[in-house]
């Protein structure tokens, strides 16, 4: 990615967020992610860990069309170059059991980001955001994280799960919006988010029915521009 664009989407994101949002903290100076290598004590940053309270209407101008969901069994980590993995998060920044863990395993870089972002804002901030998480520079598979803030929570203390779905919609269209914000940033293709592949996501920890959670997301409302499809894959069918 040519460092100029990088740092044009930076600025742009960091212009956009002081605009939306007052810091809670008087004190906190977010700094701009580096992409090049893993910093071991992550500054929360505003820009790449961007997030906002969506709008249904955000996400791009409206098209009348809703997101298509595909399935298929396979291994998720094994996504393409440049594939967005997505998976839904507790606000607190534990990856800690079922398939954030795997994602913790895979992707140190990215959970470092996501526990540091969590530390820098409340949970009743996050939930039903996204965070965006581009690939490290030297990473192998250059793999995107998205994390959608579906629960406040995790275990005994995890929402409802009427809760977890009415969160689940906004921070799918933010995700959206988020994805196509960074695309519009960077010139070359091979730079940007190209598929998006996700797991049942609210299905495994937090315990809600994966057909409920399909249906939200196939009402989430693309704009124009936005991704329209995100391929759902799983280790066993049914």
């Amino acid at each position: 990615m040519a460092t100029a664009t990088l740092d044009s989407w930076i600025r742009s994101e960091q212009s956009n967020t002081s605009k939306k949002r007052k810091s809670t903290k008087p004190d906190d100076k977010p700094t701009p992610p580096k992409y090049a290598k893993t910093d071991p004590n992550p500054e929360p940053s505003s820009s790449s860990l961007e997030k906002t309270k969506s709008d249904p209407k955000q996400a791009g101008t409206a098209t009348g069309s809703t997101l298509k969901v595909i399935e298929e069994t396979g291994d998720l980590f094994a996504a393409p170059p440049n594939t967005l993995l997505v998976h839904a998060c507790n606000c607190t920044g534990s990856w800690s059991a079922g398939i954030a863990k795997a994602f913790q395993t895979h992707y140190p870089a990215a959970y470092k980001q996501y526990s540091a972002y969590c530390a820098a804002n409340p949970p009743e901030d996050l939930i039903g955001t996204a965070l965006l998480i581009p690939p490290e520079a030297d990473s192998t598979s250059k793999h995107f994280v998205g994390c959608l803030f579906t629960s406040r929570h995790y275990g005994r203390r995890k929402d409802s799960p009427a809760k977890i779905l009415e969160a689940t919609g906004p921070a799918m269209r933010d995700l959206l919006r988020l994805v196509g914000e960074f695309n519009a940033g960077v010139e070359a293709i091979g730079e940007r988010v190209g598929d998006v592949w996700m797991c049942r996501i609210n299905s495994g920890l937090f315990r809600v029915p994966w057909v409920k959670t399909r249906g939200v997301l196939e009402g989430s409302e693309v704009g124009v521009g936005d991704v329209g499809v995100v391929k759902v894959v799983s280790l066993e069918e049914g």
